[in-house]
């Protein structure tokens, strides 16, 4: 008999924790695939959604150190495998160090190994260089950062400004096109000379 108890308060316990879970998915409407990889607005269908708070992701890669996203808020869209996350640092494995990114708001496609900067943010790493950008993608596999529009590079005693920033960060190389250069003196520096 006490057996039997036991199996059925597991029982319970097992059913109330699939209705948590069930009750912590929610549902969006993701439009209906296109034959050429898009969304059409026609007839739509639903995708199951996690919404997390805190999250500390870490991608591992074969033969590489891994990538690392703490958010504040992040929703993952399970069937198409993208997380949306907001209050979002990014650690990203580099030459000198981790390249440090901070934006608002990340759409990190799992699958393709890519994420979105829509609003832009900041990126810095252990060499002493940081770049400001009002919009960027970043591709995982080949260590790309590319910006849209304005970007600023600020590094030991030079600032740097121009448009379409595309930053190597493994190979530790940046292009920025129209670059206007600003030049620190040495005592702005802390340096006597």
């Amino acid at each position: 008999m006490m057996r039997l108890r036991f199996s059925s308060i597991g029982a319970l316990l097992a059913v109330l924790g699939g209705l948590v879970l069930i009750a912590s998915v929610t549902w969006r409407n993701a439009g209906t695939p296109s034959g050429n990889g898009g969304i059409t607005d026609g007839e739509s269908r639903f995708e199951p959604e996690i919404v997390l708070q805190g999250v500390d992701l870490v991608e591992i890669r074969k033969g590489e150190a891994p990538n690392r996203l703490l958010s504040e808020h992040a929703t993952y869209h399970v069937f198409a495998g993208d997380l949306s996350a907001s209050g979002v640092t990014i650690r990203l494995p580099g030459r000198q160090g981790d390249v440090v990114l901070r934006t608002p708001e990340a759409h990190w496609d799992l699958r393709a190994g890519r994420i979105a900067l829509p609003v832009g943010g900041t990126a810095e790493n252990g060499g002493g260089w940081s770049a400001t950008v009002v919009s960027a993608k970043i591709n995982l596999r080949e260590r790309i950062l590319t910006a849209h529009g304005e970007a600023r590079l600020a590094g030991p005693g030079l600032t740097i400004e121009g448009d379409n920033l595309v930053w190597r960060w493994r190979d530790g190389k940046m292009e920025l096109e129209r670059p206007k250069t600003r030049v620190l003196p040495a005592r702005a520096l802390g340096r006597k000379g």
